[in-house]
């Protein structure tokens, strides 16, 4: 048996090692590619051609790589290598983002938010530049040991003065012509940090809420429904109670038609396609319809509703209305195809009012607390 197996020569031989042993061959492998200069070389070999030019988004300088940044500068780095061996000549020129949130959140965690808050404006611009500085250079080495070539000694950087004076020449010329304008508009908003957020920012969470329903006692009366005036209600259907206290307006769907359904001497509007399914839900019993002179029931759409005015459910006693407006967004699966909507506090209610110049109500202040007393933030659509 010991004999059955013979050494052979036809297998190929190679003189690699077993065994990568990185620590010490990449570093070598690194120096080879600083000394041979491959990026300059790259540049010459297609030096009079056609340029391609890939301009490089920033990445924000807080931290080592990961693998979003290998993707993103690797599939680059392919891009341009691909276009070099087409003949056109590929400069490439890295910057970093090293302004805004992200910079300033990391240098809130190393600190601490308690001791951050206590630093003076000056001091929290100085450790963020630091911190910067630091992370360009950290991320540059994770850059060239993955093998991107790149013109890594001239990178673009937004800290320093010359960029700040580009942008502001570029913006003034902007602006010259006629193109920048003050106006509105929703943003997310980090109640921690006190600034904007990117939808990329955004983390949402799992949160289980209730559905309400709310009747809204009207302040007036559509045509057809005079003998229920003092006595006439419409019903709203809401996923987010807690934006009550900044209610405006409420939605219908301009083509859906709605009805008025008799209850405890009152009149309730609501869909007429989900009559039986909410009255049922709220044990009503057998439903009864407001009808009309000629004894067919009271009918109206969501256009020819627009514009009629309820109390406001939290502040309707000091005279605050709300008003009726539509959005073809709305459905008749569920609810009563009546929306409660605030405007402050999102943006599908903030767009169907700007449409019928709905004010925006915010009740709540920079930390997501609603203010004391009976202060409101308020602004035009």
């Amino acid at each position: 048996m010991a004999n059955q197996y013979k050494k052979t020569t036809n297998l190929p031989q190679t003189g690699f090692p077993m065994r990568a042993s990185l620590a010490q061959n990449e570093p070598k492998r690194l120096k080879q590619w600083e000394d041979d200069d491959v990026y300059s070389q790259l540049l010459k070999k297609n030096e009079g051609h056609k340029k391609f030019v890939l301009h490089d988004g920033p990445p924000y300088a807080n931290g080592p790589i990961h693998l979003g940044h290998a993707q993103n500068k690797i599939s680059k780095d392919i891009i341009n290598r691909y276009k070099s061996m087409q003949g056109f000549q590929t400069p490439y020129v890295p910057g970093w983002d090293c302004h805004g949130q992200p910079i300033e959140h990391k240098v809130e965690t190393i600190l601490g938010t308690e001791k951050f808050n206590q630093l003076p404006t000056e001091k929290i611009r100085e450790l963020c530049r630091k911190m910067a500085v630091e992370q360009v250079d950290t991320q540059r080495q994770g850059f060239k040991r993955l093998g991107v070539l790149a013109e890594w000694d001239n990178p673009y950087l937004t800290y320093v003065n010359d960029y700040d004076a580009t942008d502001v020449e570029i913006f003034k010329a902007i602006f010259d012509r006629g193109a920048i304008y003050r106006g509105r508009k929703p943003v997310h908003w980090c109640s921690h940090c006190h600034t904007a957020l990117a939808e990329a920012e955004i983390e949402y969470g799992d949160e289980v809420s209730p559905a309400i329903f709310v009747r809204f006692e009207m302040t007036t009366v559509p045509a057809g429904l005079e003998a229920w005036a003092g006595k006439l209600w419409v019903d709203i259907w809401t996923t987010t109670p807690w934006t009550l206290p900044a209610d405006d307006a409420v939605i219908l769907h301009p083509e859906a038609t709605y009805v008025a359904i008799v209850h405890d001497g009152h009149a309730e509007i609501m869909a007429e396609a989900l009559v039986e399914k909410d009255c049922a839900k709220f044990g009503y019993g057998e439903v009864e319809l407001v009808r009309g002179a000629d004894g067919e029931p009271w009918r109206m759409t969501g256009t020819e509703l627009c514009h009629n005015k309820y109390k406001q459910p939290i502040f309707g006693d000091q005279g605050v209305e709300g008003e009726f407006i539509y959005a073809d967004y709305v459905t008749l699966e569920d609810g009563t195809g009546v929306v409660h909507t605030a405007p402050g506090h999102g943006v599908d209610d903030y767009l169907a009012g700007m449409k019928f110049n709905i004010p925006v109500v915010m009740p709540v202040d920079d930390d997501g607390r609603f203010y004391k007393g009976d202060g409101m933030g308020t602004g035009g659509p």
